[in-house]
């Protein structure tokens, strides 16, 4: 998509909020927060992929800068905010597939219309739909790329074990 339509779209439905373009720079590269009246609207990850191989630095992540921040969830279904909100409960380093997330939000039998979401999602990292797979196995899709996808599922699974592991430690 290019960086332009999310502002006809807003124009578009009515809305007529303006849309303003955040770049991040990180050691990961830019991302582009683009922020409403409302909150934050979208996230934009750098077209270049993240390094993947073992021991490679997990840092630079904008998450941080988001804690806080509010979400413009302005546009999206009753069913979509929903899912949304029950995936948001789940917790980092933690994986799920669209039936399982399906049926916790109250749904069962709509892990199709949980993909359709999944994939309709302009907040990913806010809602964390990387942690959502398929059943069948593999990674399905992930807006920004399955690079990213596995990428992120690899950094929260190591940031999980690390609080286990220091939980386990402070423990006499």
């Amino acid at each position: 998509m290019r960086p332009g339509n999310s502002l006809r779209r807003e124009r578009a439905s009515g809305l007529r909020s303006v849309i303003r373009r955040v770049p991040v720079k990180t050691s990961l590269g830019v991302f582009i927060l683009e922020i409403s009246a409302r909150g934050l609207y979208r996230v934009r990850f750098p077209k270049r992929y993240p390094i993947l191989e073992p021991g490679s630095r997990m840092g630079g992540f904008p998450d941080k800068l988001l804690v806080g921040m509010k979400p413009d969830l302005s546009g999206f279904t009753k069913f979509q905010l929903r899912v949304y909100s029950t995936l948001r409960k789940v917790p980092a380093g933690t994986i799920l597939t669209y039936g399982e997330l399906a049926s916790r939000a109250g749904f069962p039998g709509a892990a199709r219309a949980v993909g359709t979401a999944m994939r309709k999602n302009r907040l990913p990292i806010m809602i964390p739909c990387h942690r959502v797979l398929p059943a069948s196995g593999g990674l399905g899709n992930y807006s920004a790329g399955n690079r990213w996808k596995l990428w992120l599922l690899n950094r929260e699974k190591l940031h999980a074990q690390r609080a286990t592991g220091n939980a386990q430690r402070r423990m006499p």
